[in-house]
């Protein structure tokens, strides 16, 4: 440090003698020259051109000094002071004072030369837009359900306009963000001139929570921000909203509202010696990283006018490709109406024979899936040219399905109905439940190009392909009740594949701003009215589990001093009359008395209503 400079230390007067007499010899010994000490006085602030000034004063003190020797060739060393954490924090000054003197007295330590203003006012730390302090975790527990996103506009210093929404913001200089938010900004060596900010804007409670705990761990630097987070570097800010004042707080002051507000960066004569590194004055590009936050003027309105969602929705500009899909899919073209004919006759011919693989094979094959997707994800969004389009083609392969399956059944010399027909004429909330899980899985992989759409269509034609086709060898054979039973069971796979998918398409984003709660009453009636019926059905299934029960004791009965082993082999439901299968495994041939007995007695457990069937077998 050249000798020639006049060295002043200026305190605060709270501090006591011993104090100030250890630092002035403290500063005596670093630099062999001793300092003026002086008490920070407000009526009468002096300073002398080529100077170093040490100073200790508090913050208020220095806002308010600074302002009358900013245009001066001075330089000013500010040393620790639990007074002073704002200084501290904005120059990055050491904690001891034996530190701080040694970065004043090494010659290339970095002396920063302008000042940030908020509004007119010097600006110590950082500005903080919004009602509360979003990086605080305990915050944002405790009011994350009444978070209201706030509508922007921003202006930067290149004439750059950006209309948005965000919760909170956070703006200081680059250096005091550089340091405090580091994992939100590229390395730069530009810590002297810019302006730094960093925009909050959480689209749904999830991203709230999700961008919370971002927040409390540290983090490395990325090249790619965090969902709803943005980040400007400029040298002027301008933030408003004439519709709306908000908060604003820096400098420690109470937050106050306002509609405006503007962060500038000036030049300064007077230098500040800090202790960040790294400066390119000459460098002025602007940074403006703002992708992750919403532009589209629908988002705005609806984010601005209700609380956050549970889960976010997405611009309709974010999934214009699965939107174009689903527009194809919903459409009948000859490819489509080839492979559902080739499918539903496979299907049909599947159930005839009882054949599993070549029901399978029309279940793979099977395209309806495709449209139901779409008319799901055109009810959510409440989308009149989906709906329309996609219930046509549904209903036009309903009716071909059932006339092609329905001449195959009057076409066969076959009329006794299979195994594999049976099961699908007895609908019940377990079905329901399959449909929606497939629903989910149907969504999913359309809206996910690594799962592809395949693993989709297998979950999905399981549940649809053969009960239609079953429903229509009922009106082959002129059997209402087989048609009732198997479109009962289709129609229920529909509402659940219809909901579930709307109801993951919603998860993912996809939902109308709109009208998302209208078309989840709308879908859940839809479930409700099918889930009736399948209540009713679902009941053979308690009578089922009674039965079971009242047998599970029974599996042996003791008779002439030997043992009968008793297994149910399975239960049926015709005609209002359950009939129970049951296999009675003896060590002897049982006499007529003795199955009389054996009949009795799983009688009087079962009841007088529950026909029983017996098959017997002898074990030798």
């Amino acid at each position: 440090m050249p000798t020639e400079l006049n060295l002043s230390f200026i305190y605060d007067s709270a501090l006591d003698e011993e104090n100030i007499k250890s630092i002035c010899t403290a500063i005596e010994q670093q630099f062999s020259q001793a300092p003026k000490c002086t008490a920070f006085d407000k009526r009468d602030i002096s300073y002398t051109e080529n100077n170093l000034i040490f100073l200790m004063i508090c913050d208020d003190d220095f806002l308010l000094y600074f302002q009358e020797i900013a245009q001066k060739q001075i330089t000013l060393s500010i040393l620790p002071y639990k007074n002073n954490p704002l200084q501290q924090k904005e120059y990055k000054i050491p904690t001891k004072l034996e530190d701080a003197l040694a970065l004043a007295a090494q010659e290339n330590s970095f002396k920063r030369d302008n000042i940030i203003q908020c509004n007119g006012e010097h600006l110590l730390g950082s500005v903080k837009i919004g009602e509360t302090d979003y990086s605080s975790g305990y915050k944002t527990l405790k009011n994350i359900f009444s978070y209201h996103l706030k509508p922007i506009h921003i202006k930067t210093d290149k004439e750059q306009e950006i209309d948005t929404i965000a919760l909170f913001i956070e703006i200081a200089s680059e250096a005091f963000m550089q340091n405090s938010r580091a994992n939100f900004f590229k390395e730069s060596d530009n810590q002297c001139r810019r302006i730094s900010a960093i925009f909050y804007a959480p689209q749904s409670i999830l991203g709230a929570l999700r961008l919370s705990f971002y927040l409390s761990k540290k983090r490395h630097i990325s090249e790619n921000l965090p969902a709803s987070i943005g980040t400007i570097k400029t040298d002027m800010l301008r933030i408003s909203n004439p519709a709306e004042p908000f908060f604003v707080s820096y400098n420690d002051k109470v937050a106050t509202q306002t509609q405006s507000i503007e962060i500038q960066q000036y030049k300064s004569e007077a230098e500040v010696i800090s202790g960040y590194e790294g400066c390119i004055p000459e460098e002025d590009k602007e940074s403006i990283r703002m992708q992750n936050l919403p532009t589209d003027t629908n988002l705005i309105t609806f984010f601005t006018k209700k609380a956050l969602p549970l889960i976010p929705i997405a611009a309709e500009s974010s999934f214009a490709d699965l939107f174009t899909k689903l527009r194809s899919s919903a459409q009948i073209h000859t490819s489509y109406m080839l492979l559902l004919v080739v499918s539903v006759l496979m299907a049909t011919i599947g159930l005839f024979q009882d054949s599993s693989p070549t029901i399978i094979g029309a279940m793979i094959l099977a395209p309806l899936m495709a449209p139901i997707i779409s008319f799901s994800m055109g009810a959510i969004r409440f989308d009149k040219a989906l709906i329309f389009q996609s219930t046509k083609t549904i209903i036009y392969s309903i009716l071909i399905a059932l006339a092609a399956s329905a001449f195959l059944a009057w076409a066969l010399p076959f009329i006794h109905i299979t195994q594999q027909m049976s099961m699908r004429t007895h609908p019940t909330l377990l079905d329901l439940a399959v449909a929606i899980l497939s629903g989910i899985v149907a969504a999913y992989g359309y809206s996910n190009s690594k799962v592809g759409e395949s693993l989709a269509g297998v979950a999905i034609a399981v549940a649809l392909v053969p009960p239609l086709c079953v429903a229509g060898v009922g009106i082959g054979w002129e059997s209402w009740q087989i048609f009732t039973d198997a479109f009962l069971l289709f129609l229920a796979n529909i509402a659940g594949i219809v909901f579930a998918a709307g109801l993951m398409f919603y998860i993912l984003g996809y939902s109308s701003t709109k009208y998302v709660s209208t078309a989840f009453v709308i879908k859940f009636l839809m479930l409700a009215l099918i889930a009736i019926p399948l209540w009713v059905s679902s009941r053979s299934l308690i009578v089922d589990e009674k039965i079971y029960k009242e047998l599970e004791h029974s599996q042996s009965i003791e008779i002439l001093k030997g043992k009968v082993d008793v297994q149910i082999a399975k239960i049926e439901h015709k005609n209002a009359t359950t009939f129970v299968f049951i296999n009675l495994r003896a060590k002897k041939v049982l006499t007529l008395r003795e199955k009389d007995k054996i009949a009795a007695k799983l009688k009087q457990l079962t009841g007088k209503d529950i026909k029983l069937i017996f098959t017997y077998e002898t074990v030798y």
